[in-house]
């Protein structure tokens, strides 16, 4: 028989809120998910990304996920008030809550974790969060077959990452500035047939 406990991260929604008011972009459990934020509003504008982690049994042994760990971003923030089933310790954060419920072969078993972070005009860009198998076991003491619990090692299937892309809707911009070269030409092409009549009439 083998032992073998796989984990997934995605992304499931990011909440915008500014002065705008609040804006919530559905991703459908993506591991990619982009998001454009008002140029005017980026220092004014927190976000909340939700994770959906989810730990198959892709083995032959009934196991248990006994803790998950999640390698939070330095530049992320943590709520226990929004996530009752996690804790800190030191960088990253913690959640135990499969720890006595049994997986099954074939079964999945899904967590969620929100993680705020406060945007500026600095901090834009990749944001690359990873999570993985902190603890495992099982009632035969087997070991996983192709993965170890709280290495690190990227490539491993108890190990998993999503990335949210976040950059500053130039749209906006071009908009402004072609309305500006717009407006800049029509007043131009306006004072020469202005100047043109004049002359005509000297």
């Amino acid at each position: 028989p083998k032992f073998d406990l796989s984990l997934d991260k995605q992304i499931s929604k990011i909440t915008v809120s500014n002065k705008k008011g609040t804006k919530i972009h559905e991703y459908k459990d993506s591991k990619i998910a982009k998001l454009d934020i008002d140029p005017k509003l980026v220092n004014d504008t927190s976000i909340i990304i939700e994770y959906k982690i989810k730990v198959t049994n892709e083995g032959a042994v009934a196991g248990y996920a006994k803790k998950i760990v999640d390698y939070m971003p330095k530049d992320m923030k943590f709520s226990s008030e929004m996530n009752k089933d996690w804790y800190t310790l030191g960088e990253n954060v913690y959640n135990a809550s499969l720890a006595n419920t049994i997986i099954q072969p074939g079964e999945t078993k899904e967590l969620t974790l929100l993680l705020t972070k406060k945007m500026t005009e600095n901090n834009v860009g990749i944001i690359n969060n990873r999570a993985e198998i902190y603890e495992a076991s099982n009632d035969l003491g087997l070991q996983d077959i192709d993965s170890t619990p709280a290495n690190k090692i990227q490539g491993e299937d108890d190990m998993s990452s999503a990335d949210v892309a976040i950059g500053i809707n130039t749209g906006e911009i071009y908009m402004y500035v072609l309305i500006t070269l717009t407006s800049i030409t029509i007043l131009g092409v306006g004072i020469y047939i202005l100047n043109k009549k004049v002359l005509k009439k000297n």
